[in-house]
Formats: structure tokens, sequence, C-alpha cells
């Protein structure tokens, strides 16, 4: 985890290893969300395998499954499922094709999130300090365009998505490609708004 902070702001950055099992699954089910932010596939692509292994009716019947695992994920900081031990997926009792599905793939998914979660300490260890430069550079000028950032606190939420750029989660939220910070313009175009947004 990143952290840095000014005269009352501060930010985090991490990665979500949840949101990744999830992402994953999307992918590999070829889900395509229903009223939901459309985040961009993976990278590395994690290939449709699942999807031929769905019946038409069942395709729907995952895709909302699929979107309440994912809206809980987005309003609940408490873990949905226990990753590091062999899960029983008892939370999703109420979602069975999508309960069949993490119990078909799980292994798969698990040790691609655990590569992901690898590479992602290693690409804070090359750029943090980068990083916190540009978003303190961000806050300093909100406060000098008079704007309040005291009691701010934004979180980044960095994820090996194949597409650079950034979702804001409302209320203080934004999930990111990791390759947008390697691009200091495009990040600042995504980021000064939402923190305008918020200040």
């Amino acid at each position: 985890m990143v952290l840095e902070s000014g005269s009352g702001w501060k930010v985090s950055a991490d990665i979500d290893k949840e949101m990744l099992l999830a992402l994953y699954f999307r992918d590999l089910a070829a889900i395509e969300p229903v009223g939901a932010m459309s985040l961009a596939p993976l990278s590395p692509r994690v290939k449709p395998a699942a999807a031929r292994e769905l019946a038409l009716d069942a395709a729907g019947e995952l895709r909302q499954e699929w979107q309440s695992w994912w809206e809980r994920i987005l309003s609940d900081s408490q873990p949905t499922i226990d990753s590091d031990a062999e899960p029983d997926f008892a939370c999703f009792s109420d979602s069975p094709s999508l309960q069949h599905l993490l119990r078909a793939h799980y292994g798969n998914a698990y040790t691609w999130t655990q590569n992901r979660m690898g590479e992602y300490r290693a690409y804070c260890l090359d750029n943090t300090k980068e990083r916190l430069e540009l978003l303190a550079r961000l806050f300093a000028e909100r406060e000098l365009e008079g704007r309040n950032v005291e009691d701010l606190h934004l979180k980044l939420v960095e994820l090996p998505l194949s597409e650079r750029r950034a979702w804001f989660v409302e209320p203080n939220t934004v999930i990111l490609s990791q390759e947008l910070m390697r691009d200091a313009t495009l990040f600042r175009s995504y980021l000064q708004p939402i923190i305008d947004l918020l200040t």
C-alpha cells in the first residue's frame, strides 16, 4: 500500500485482491456487466475459456449474479471470499451459477491473482516516488486555487487493466489502470477533474 498525505488530505493507493478475482471471472466467462461501469479487460488477457461451458439461460443468470458480487465489492470493505484458504463459497449460495464457476476455476484464478499481486509489489518499488510527487502536486495546485482539501481521503485502486484510464466510484474511490501512472499527462487528465469534484 502507498500512502501520501498533506495539509488535511490523504491518498491511499493499493491493489484489491477481490476485485482482481471478480474481474478474472468476468473475463473468463465473457460476462458483460449491465448498468455498471465498464472496466477494460485485464492484462495479461484472460481467455474466455469458461464462456463455452455456459448454456444461454445460465449466461444471463451468471451475469446478474456476478453484477451483484461486483456491487458488494464496491460498496463493502469486507471480502466475500477468503482467498488465503480453500474457500467453500458458502457466501455465494444464493448465486448458484457464479458459485459453480468459482468452484470450477478458483485454482487458476487464485494463481493468476497471486502473480498479479507480486507484480504490483514490484511495480510499487519502481514507481512510488513519482506517483506520490504527482499526487502531491495535484493537491497543492487545488490548495493554491483556494479549494478546501481538508478531510479528503482519495482511495486509488490500481489494477492491471488493458486500457490506460480511470473510473470514479462514489464517494471517493478511483479504479485505475496501473499503466496510467506511466503517462503523467494522461494521469493528470483523469485525476484532476475528480479531485476538483471532491474539493
